[in-house]
C-alpha cells in the first residue's frame, strides 16, 4: 500500500474521525480519496444503508494497520482516537454494530463540543467529546456546547459526505429545508454561544475528576465508600448515573444551588420542560420514555450538575456518610408520594453497586421502623436485602445468654429494665436481623411466648433511646457471628426434648419434621377404662 504524500500528525486527544477529515482538508481531496488512500472501506457492510463505518466508535484491527501503514501513526496511537478504550468502562460499544449503547452508562451519539477549543486547534474534534461525561471544558471554564447554533443539529452523528472536502471548524450538518440531497449548513462552530463556569467550582471539579479516572479506564477507583480494594470505574460511573438520574428526575433548584450558578440552573430548567428538541418525531406519550433516568442528558447542564451531585455522594468518607448525603435526595422522591422503604429505594435510579445499595438503605433509617432497621441491617455497613434466616433459630436459645442480655437490655434511671422478658425479647430481635420471616414466626421459632407486640415495643424503645444506639449494632454484629461459625449447642433440638409442646414451627433448613420431633416427647400415661375389671 502507498503511503499518504503529506503526513500530519494527530492532535493530543484527537477522535479519528476528526483526524480523517483534517488529511482530506489539507490534501484538498474528496473525503472518500482520503478513505481509498487509507485503505479503507466507502460503506459499512454491517448495516443496509450506504453509511461509512464509524471509526471513531470502534475501529478493526485490520484497519487500524492499513491507517497506520499508510501515516506511519502507531496503532497504539489509532486505538487512543477512538471509543475503544473507554468500552466497558464509561461507554458500553456494540461491537457488531459499531454503535454507543444508549441505556447504559449514558452512550450517547454525536459529539460535544469547545468553540474556543476548535478555534485554537484549526477544527480538531476530541475523542472525549464523545462521552456522555464530558459536559465542560476545564481549560476555558465553560460548558460544552450540545448543538450548532444554525442548524440545530448535534454535530457528528454522521460521517462527514465522502463526495465533498471536509471544510474543519464548519458545521457539516444538513442545513434544514434543503431537500433528499441537502446541502451543508457549515455554520462556524467556534461562534457558538457557550455558558461559562467558575474554574475552581463544583462543576470544574467534578469534569477534571472525570478526566483524571479516563486517563486510564482500567484501574480501579479507590474511594472509600467502596472499601480499600476500590471499584472499577464502570461501576462508579453506573451508581453516578443511577444518582445523576434521580437529581435530574426529583431535585429542585433550590437543591442544586450550592452546585451551579444561576444561569446554569436556568439552562437545566429550560432543559427539564422538555428534554427533546422541537424537531422530534415522538409524540407526547412516547417522550415520557425518552426522559432522564434513561438516556444520557442532551444537555450539558443537566449533565454537570447531575453528574457533580452525584460525585459528591460518591465521595462520602463511609456508607453512613453517604446515607446522610443523600438522604435530601430521597426525601425529594418521598416527597412524591410514591412508597418508599429500604426494599425499593435501590430500584429508583437502576442497578447500584452494593455500596450504593446500603448508602441508599442507610438515608431512610430515620424514617422506617425499628424492625425493618434490623431485617436490612442499616445499623452497619454491610447493609443488604433480607433475605432466609431462619435456620439461626437453632443457634439461639429461647433467651438470650445473661452476659448479652445484662448488657443489651435497656433500663431505667433506677435500674430496672425497661421490658419483662427483655432476654427472649433481644433473642426474637437477634433472629430478625437480616430475615424476612414475620415477627410471630420468630417468637414461634425461638420458643418465646411474647408477643410481636412486645418485641416490636422493645425495638422502638432502642431506636427511640440514646443510651441504646449501639444495641442493634450488636444485635447485628452477633447474628453474623452466629451466621458464620454457628453455636455448639443445637437449641431448637433442646427446646423440642425437654419443652411440654413442640414449637409449631421449625427452620427452614433441613431441621426434622415436626412429626419426628413429636416421636421424642414421652407418651402421656394411659387412663384406665372406667369399664375394665381393673378398676
Amino acid at each position: 500500500m502507498r503511503t499518504l504524500p503529506l503526513r500530519y500528525a494527530p492532535h493530543p486527544g484527537e477522535a479519528l474521525d476528526s483526524w480523517q477529515e483534517f488529511l482530506a482538508h489539507k490534501l484538498h481531496c474528496p473525503f472518500t480519496d482520503v478513505l481509498r488512500a487509507l485503505g479503507l472501506p466507502n460503506r459499512d457492510p454491517a448495516l443496509a444503508a450506504p453509511v461509512l463505518p464509524r471509526w471513531t466508535t470502534l475501529a478493526a484491527r485490520e484497519e487500524l494497520a492499513a491507517i497506520a501503514q499508510a501515516t506511519g501513526v502507531p496503532e497504539t496511537v489509532l486505538t487512543k482516537m477512538t471509543l475503544q478504550p473507554f468500552d466497558g468502562h464509561a461507554v458500553v460499544i456494540l461491537t457488531e454494530r459499531r454503535q454507543v449503547h444508549r441505556q447504559l452508562l449514558w452512550g450517547r451519539s454525536g459529539s460535544r463540543f469547545c468553540p474556543a477549543c476548535l478555534e485554537e486547534s484549526g477544527g480538531r474534534w476530541q475523542v472525549t467529546w464523545r462521552l456522555g461525561w464530558s459536559f465542560a471544558c476545564t481549560r476555558h471554564h465553560v460548558l460544552l456546547a450540545d448543538r450548532c447554533p444554525a442548524c440545530g443539529h448535534i454535530p457528528r452523528l454522521r460521517a462527514h459526505p465522502r463526495g465533498e472536502t471536509p471544510r474543519p471548524g464548519l458545521c457539516a450538518s444538513a442545513a434544514p429545508g434543503t431537500g433528499p440531497r441537502p446541502r451543508r449548513c457549515h455554520h462556524r462552530l467556534a461562534a457558538a454561544p457557550v455558558t461559562a463556569i467558575a474554574p475552581d467550582g463544583p462543576l470544574s471539579q467534578t469534569q477534571r475528576l472525570i478526566e483524571t479516572l479516563l486517563v486510564a479506564p482500567d484501574r480501579a477507583v479507590c474511594w472509600p465508600l467502596y472499601g480499600p480494594a476500590g471499584a472499577p470505574l464502570g461501576v462508579v460511573l453506573r451508581d453516578a448515573k443511577c444518582l445523576g438520574a434521580l437529581v435530574l428526575n426529583h431535585a429542585t433548584s433550590t437543591d442544586l444551588q450550592p452546585m451551579a450558578p444561576a444561569d446554569v440552573l436556568d439552562q437545566l430548567e429550560r432543559y427539564r420542560t422538555d428534554p427533546l428538541p422541537t424537531t422530534s418525531q415522538r409524540t407526547p406519550d412516547t417522550r415520557r420514555v425518552d426522559r432522564h433516568s434513561y438516556f444520557a442528558p442532551a444537555d450539558s447542564a443537566a449533565t454537570a450538575i447531575a453528574v457533580a451531585a452525584a460525585i459528591r455522594v460518591l465521595q462520602a468518607a463511609d456508607i453512613h456518610a453517604a446515607g446522610s448525603a443523600v438522604q435530601w435526595l430521597t426525601d425529594r422522591v418521598a416527597a412524591t408520594r410514591r412508597q418508599l422503604h429500604p426494599g425499593n429505594i435501590v430500584g429508583l435510579g437502576g442497578t447500584v453497586s452494593p455500596a450504593l445499595e446500603a448508602a441508599l438503605r442507610n438515608s431512610r433509617e430515620a424514617q422506617i421502623m425499628p424492625v425493618a432497621r434490623l431485617r436490612h441491617r442499616t445499623a452497619i455497613h454491610s447493609t443488604r436485602p433480607p433475605a432466609d434466616q431462619d435456620v439461626r433459630a437453632r443457634m439461639l436459645p429461647t433467651a438470650l445468654w445473661p452476659a448479652w442480655a445484662l448488657r443489651l437490655s435497656p433500663r431505667h434511671p433506677d435500674g430496672k429494665p425497661v421490658a419483662r422478658r427483655a432476654d427472649e425479647l433481644l433473642a426474637v430481635a437477634c433472629l430478625l436481623v437480616g430475615n424476612a420471616t414475620s415477627i410471630a414466626a420468630a417468637t414461634r421459632l425461638t420458643g418465646t411466648t411474647v408477643s410481636s407486640h412486645n418485641v416490636s415495643t422493645l425495638l422502638a424503645d432502642l431506636t427511640r433511646r440514646d443510651d441504646c444506639t449501639d444495641v442493634l449494632h450488636a444485635l447485628i454484629l452477633l447474628a453474623d457471628h452466629l451466621d458464620t461459625h454457628g453455636a455448639p449447642i443445637d437449641y431448637h433440638r433442646r427446646r423440642t426434648l425437654f419443652t411440654p409442646a413442640p414449637t409449631s414451627s421449625t427452620p427452614r433448613s433441613g431441621g426434622p419434621c415436626r412429626a419426628g420431633c413429636a416421636r421424642t416427647t414421652p407418651p402421656a400415661p394411659r387412663t384406665p377404662n372406667a369399664g375394665s375389671s381393673r378398676s
